[in-house]
């Protein structure tokens, strides 16, 4: 893999990217609103309702408690989402670096770490 492939620069920025999307419920919350929800806010309710059908062996309990207590939370303090515990709402904001950090990772990791070191 070339030195410049691991941007050391763009490290702590990239951490925090993957950290967020280590988690399939967070995911959940990103996919509900960049490919099913056309507006851009959604309430604690209808989120878990969603969710609670797209993941096997959860109720929407359990899919609510955590949202609210861990998913919602991390997401809020990562400026995916402003999560508002009086109203229960969420507003997505995504994430401008996201795509295209995610891309630049795909690329690093299918490189053959071999190629530029000959035998």
């Amino acid at each position: 893999m070339p030195q410049t492939a691991c941007y050391p620069e763009k490290a702590p920025t990239t951490n925090r990217v993957l950290e967020v999307l280590s988690h399939n419920l967070r995911r959940e919350v990103i996919h509900y609103f960049e490919n099913i929800e056309s507006a851009e806010s959604a309430t604690l309710e209808d989120l878990t309702a969603h969710i609670a059908q797209r993941v096997p062996r959860t109720t929407g309990e359990e899919v609510s408690v955590q949202l609210y207590h861990t998913h919602l939370p991390k997401l809020d303090s990562n400026d995916w989402v402003e999560w508002d515990t009086h109203t229960q709402s969420i507003r997505y904001c995504g994430h401008d670096q996201a795509e295209a950090l995610l891309a630049e990772l795909a690329e690093m990791l299918s490189e053959d770490p071999y190629s530029s070191h000959p035998d």
